[in-house]
């Protein structure tokens, strides 16, 4: 895309803005003129323009219209909207003001004072996109520091590290390897690209860039492994074993903990990801200090809350599950589809809840049906990964969060939770019964998910349909489920599904 910028420019005819697209690319911009108010804003979500013009000719939608939709849409509310208009600046350009336009401009105006103004705000655009890049990127770091130092096992802390990281620096490999006695071999204790590894143990002399970082106890990067002279011992063995090395940088940062145990956290790119830097290797330096702290207090003694960190995590969980809260769960997965629209990440949701759930609270009383509660709550927390939640959203029904998943790889993840679920016999209030659960998905990125309601609804939607279908079932969403939805309202009801 040209450096100057993209711009969306909407417009019916002509003769609306005369002479500005032809100035714009011009001036060096990609520009693109679109005549319908919903294709604008679908081509502002999906394709990011630097900014997009309105003028009051576009069809369909009122540009006041058009600029409330973007600016209440997940991931552009940043993009500069300018409004133009015949109409005298007054109370049409407040209104617009008002509803987050970045600039109103009377028509006619002269093209060198228009296409100036577009310069500035696509200026001031990339630097508000920036600016909270940073901010984010720095809040992302203080916020895995945080959940490592609330963590309290350091199996939860290296698969948290290894989840979080890689998702930080958008890689596949990142990986914790504790180093043996002696320093020749090393074991790796968690793995993000196969979260199956459990205790391997590697040799460090195919590792030049480990063996370094442990001896010199310094961080190590490389830029371009094909370059580097760090592996010139290396590259025949390579040969001879026909090994194809898919890596373009690592980073390698070693660490100390509990009287003497050395790790090192180990990042790989491959050509197709973002290249690690020195900036790489600043921010994951600033989170292993954090993780050599949870681990000091994790191999120290089991953490003793403190009575305030205690009321915090009661505030945070459904007293009878152990679930999330509705309220927590709702903050952390706007927080996490948030994050997914701006990195252009996947997140799955799944809604589940429990088939005849009603008739389980009158035939064996409410006692019962709590303790059912409980036993599927237990279920669902303990199938879902560290970087995976769940809370309770209401009554009996659950709300799933994985972040960077999949719908497909959400589907088969609940399918497995259903099975489970329907294959075991559940002791409830001293004897045992047969419980099934139905489920609807849905994931991100949609077209047509425009907030956190629309993602919950169409997992609801696609709930309503497994129920509808004769229960026990795991149904993803699709648009044609919209046509009737009149049974969701019945089942919210706690009517006979």
């Amino acid at each position: 895309m040209n450096d100057r910028g993209y711009i969306l420019v909407g417009h019916d005819g002509a003769q609306a803005l005369a002479g500005l697209d032809d100035a714009l690319a011009g001036d060096g911009y990609k520009v693109r003129s679109v005549g319908d108010g919903t294709t604008l804003v679908s081509y502002i979500a999906s394709q990011s323009p630097d900014l997009v013009v309105i003028d009051e000719s576009i069809r369909e939608m009122a540009p006041i219209e058009i600029v409330r939709h973007v600016r209440h849409r997940v991931g552009s509310r940043d993009v500069p909207l300018i409004l133009t208009s015949s109409q005298a600046q007054g109370d049409d350009a407040a209104a617009a003001i008002r509803a987050g336009a970045t600039d109103y401009v009377r028509k006619p105006f002269e093209i060198g004072e228009m296409t100036a103004r577009i310069a500035a705000h696509v200026t001031r655009g990339r630097l508000i996109r920036e600016a909270r890049r940073e901010a984010d990127t720095s809040g992302i770091v203080l916020e895995i520091v945080r959940d490592v130092t609330a963590s309290l096992s350091s199996e939860e802390i290296f698969d948290m590290l290894v989840r979080r990281v890689s998702r930080l620096f958008q890689i596949r490999r990142c990986s914790m390897i504790m180093i043996q006695e002696g320093g020749e071999r090393g074991t790796v204790v968690a793995a993000h690209d196969d979260p199956s590894i459990s205790a391997l143990s590697i040799d460090l002399t195919r590792y030049p860039e480990i063996r370094q970082a442990v001896e010199t106890g310094a961080p190590v990067l490389v830029k371009n492994l094909r370059g580097s002279a760090l592996f010139e011992q290396i590259r025949p063995l390579w040969e001879t074993e026909n090994i194809d090395v898919d890596i373009q940088s690592i980073v390698a940062i070693p660490f100390t903990f509990d009287k003497g145990q050395h790790g090192v956290f180990f990042l790989r790119s491959s050509p197709d990801e973002p290249a690690l830097d020195e900036e790489s290797v600043r921010l994951t330096s600033a989170i292993a200090q954090g993780a050599v702290r949870a681990l000091n207090r994790a191999a120290m003694f089991e953490s003793v809350l403190s009575h305030q960190e205690q009321l915090e995590i009661l505030a945070k969980t459904d007293e009878l599950t152990g679930c999330l809260s509705r309220r927590y769960l709702m903050e952390r997965l706007e927080n996490e589809l948030e994050r997914a629209a701006r990195y252009e990440r996947l997140l799955g949701v799944v809604m589940f809840d429990i088939d005849d759930f009603k008739r389980l609270n009158d035939t064996h009383g409410h006692t019962t049906g709590d303790a059912a509660l409980r036993s599927i709550g237990e279920v669902l927390r303990r199938s879902l990964r560290t970087a995976d939640f769940v809370g309770r959203y209401g009554g009996d029904e659950f709300l799933l969060v994985l972040p960077e998943t999949s719908a497909h790889g959400t589907h088969q993840l609940a399918e497995r939770i259903r099975n489970g679920v329907s294959r075991r016999e559940f002791d409830l209030r001293g004897g045992t019964l047969r419980l099934t659960v139905s489920g609807g998905v849905a994931g991100f990125p949609d077209s047509d998910v425009m907030a956190l309601e629309d993602l919950i609804d169409r997992a609801d939607v696609a709930l309503y349909r497994a129920k509808a279908a004769g229960r026990n079932k795991v149904f993803i969403y699709s648009p044609d489920m919209m046509g009737n939805d009149s049974g969701k309202l019945e089942r919210k009801a706690g009517t006979s599904q």
